[in-house]
């Protein structure tokens, strides 16, 4: 493997003085990017010091749209802050916590001092200020990070190696986190709006074209506000090729447009209807991160695309009578009460109810109407419950 830079920290020279994180925050004014994680070990404690591992796999670098994380042939991961849309989707890829926003809705993290280094200035300031060599820095063939306290090292493969305590005691630290997604709302609404409008023109249902365009229309400029920097948010798309988030955004954007000429020509309800699948497609994917486990599991693609058929069948039912739509209703009811392991009492309990009722609406067609209002309760609150209770991996905490 490449020789690159990378940090080396070790456990048996530390004397947690703080003084790696302390040099980091005085020359780069309190962003954090550095953490001194201190862990009980035995009778005595002992902490690691950490911050951005500069890895192998940057799948911040991966799913950022932006094209603003950029890393060089020493192996330093940089963002430019100049390209930067403040979106946030990298802290989601990243397992180590390293991505801290600045006051000026930019995201910063640590760039192994780069300035200095390529200057020759001088060494990292948090390697310069530690006292006892606990903290160095080098040319490194690969990590040495695969330790209880941290999460996998396959999912990123940091370029960190760690020399463990030479007295063999377990170091207790909890790396699966619980939290609430901040500023989730518009992604909320762009995923229901999208899956609506595909599953609403799938079955060209009333005026399907101008609904659609509606509802994607509404859901996107919703979404828009997620982005810090709005004045930078045409940057977006900037990373097709490795960016789902660009990817959702340019197909989304594209099936409006051909939902628009739809209105005049309907040949172009097809080209409108790809596109529009290959961005719910690219809205499962982006959140399909190891970094984030409940995510990373099969109830989001089932729930992604579940809700394209749950809250247009019932409607074409109600318009149709045709039996054919309460069978797949049905089935997709269950599977997503399969799906769901009972993590949520609450769609569980609205999608037997829409079941039960959906049956009955076979003898009395016009009662599927509740089943169209609690199914769109039932994925709205279970997207919701997707974003305020995200279990992630992060830096160990006692």
């Amino acid at each position: 493997m490449e020789r690159k830079l990378g940090f080396i920290f070790d456990h048996n020279k530390c004397i947690i003085c703080n003084a790696c994180v302390d040099a980091c925050n005085k020359a780069y004014g309190n962003l954090n990017w550095r953490s001194l994680i201190v862990m009980p070990y035995g009778e005595s404690k002992t902490a690691l010091s950490i911050a951005c591992n500069h890895c192998d796999n940057p799948t911040c670098m991966q799913v950022c749209p932006a094209n603003a994380i950029e890393k060089n042939e020493m192996g330093i991961v940089r963002i430019r802050d100049d390209k930067c849309i403040g979106c946030g989707f990298c802290t989601w890829a990243c397992p180590y916590e390293a991505l801290k926003f600045n006051n000026e809705g930019i995201m910063t993290k640590c760039n192994f001092c780069y300035a200095r280094l390529a200057e020759g200035k001088g060494i990292p300031y948090c390697v310069e200020a530690c006292p006892t060599g606990a903290l160095a820095f080098g040319w490194i063939e690969k990590g040495e990070a695969e330790v209880d306290y941290l999460p996998p090292s396959e999912i990123t493969k940091p370029r960190i190696v760690i020399k463990q305590p030479e007295i063999k005691e377990s170091l207790k630290a909890n790396v699966l986190h619980t939290k609430k997604e901040d500023n989730y709302l518009g992604l909320l609404a762009f995923t229901i709006g999208s899956e609506f409008a595909l599953g609403y023109s799938l079955f060209k249902l009333p005026f399907w074209s101008i609904v659609s365009v509606i509802l994607l229309v509404a859901s996107l400029l919703l979404s828009v506000n997620h982005a810090r920097r709005t004045d930078r948010f045409y940057r977006v798309i900037y990373n097709l090729k490795t960016s789902w988030l660009s990817r959702e955004v340019l197909f989304s954007s594209l099936s409006i447009l051909f939902y628009i000429l739809s209105i005049v020509k309907p040949v172009f309800y097809y080209p409108a209807l790809v596109f529009l699948i290959a961005g719910v497609i690219s809205s499962i994917m982006i959140y399909m991160l190891k970094s984030r486990p409940s995510w990373y599991k099969a109830d989001t693609p089932v729930s992604f695309v579940g809700s394209i058929f749950t809250m247009s069948l019932p409607i074409a039912y109600f318009l149709t009578h045709d039996l054919i739509t309460i069978i797949p209703l049905v089935i997709i009811l269950a599977i997503e009460i399969i799906s769901n392991h009972m993590r949520s009492k609450v769609r569980t309990s609205l999608n037997i109810v829409s079941i039960l009722i959906s049956l009955i609406s076979i003898i009395i067609p016009e009662i599927i109407i509740i089943v169209e209002i609690m199914n769109i309760v039932s994925e709205t609150e279970h997207r919701k419950e997707f974003y305020e209770k995200v279990i992630y991996y992060g830096l160990p905490k006692v």
